[in-house]
């Protein structure tokens, strides 16, 4: 998938459930251009301990729907690069159905594994959805099948395990990580 017109864009990256962490600024940084970090939490972070009390409050409070509209007020109708993971991505699915996705952004979504909930959805602007091919809750190879499309383009990560973006993530993998941004700079024209 190319950048499209050449233009460059606006970087949003949509944190997973651990929020706006060291660890998310260091690969913000590394996907170049000046990014905006968005996050289902306020601030830093997450205000939970652990990462299963953070999935229970975001589940319970402000969910996917919310989170899809933060991404939509800081993308503010105009063509952007989202970066998302794990919730993040799915919150960027739901973006990208949305009428407030401008055509033209380009959405690179890492193991969204609540797109599972939302197979029915169409975008309205070019997205790459890459899974992890170990998932405890879902089979990834059937929720890329049943995604893809002219404007989705899909990709199940050999030996991959959910979180392999993130470094204070079980499923880490340094080498699968730089894999992958060099993937999206070398692909996305990003603001600098």
């Amino acid at each position: 998938m190319t950048g499209g017109s050449g233009q460059p864009r606006r970087l949003l990256v949509a944190a997973d459930i651990y929020g706006v962490t060291p660890a998310l600024h260091a690969l913000a940084t590394n996907l170049g251009g000046q990014a905006e970090l968005l996050s289902p939490w306020e601030g830093e972070g997450s205000p939970y301990a652990t990462e299963q009390a953070s999935h229970a409050a975001f589940v319970a409070g402000p969910g996917l729907e919310a989170y899809a509209e933060r991404i939509a007020l800081a993308a503010a109708g105009e063509p952007v690069t989202l970066v998302g993971f794990s919730v993040g991505a799915t919150a960027g699915w739901l973006y990208a159905a949305g009428q407030q996705c401008h055509p033209e952004s380009r959405l690179v979504l890492f193991y969204g594994s609540r797109i599972r909930n939302y197979l029915d959805l169409r975008p309205r602007c070019r997205v790459e959805a890459i899974f992890a091919e170990r998932e405890a809750a879902f089979e990834p190879c059937a929720v890329a099948a049943a995604i893809v499309s002219d404007m989705v383009r899909t990709e199940v990560v050999a030996g991959a395990a959910h979180g392999f973006m993130n470094a204070l993530s079980p499923g880490y993998d340094a080498t699968l990580m730089q894999q992958h941004i060099a993937a999206v700079r070398a692909q996305y024209t990003i603001l600098g």
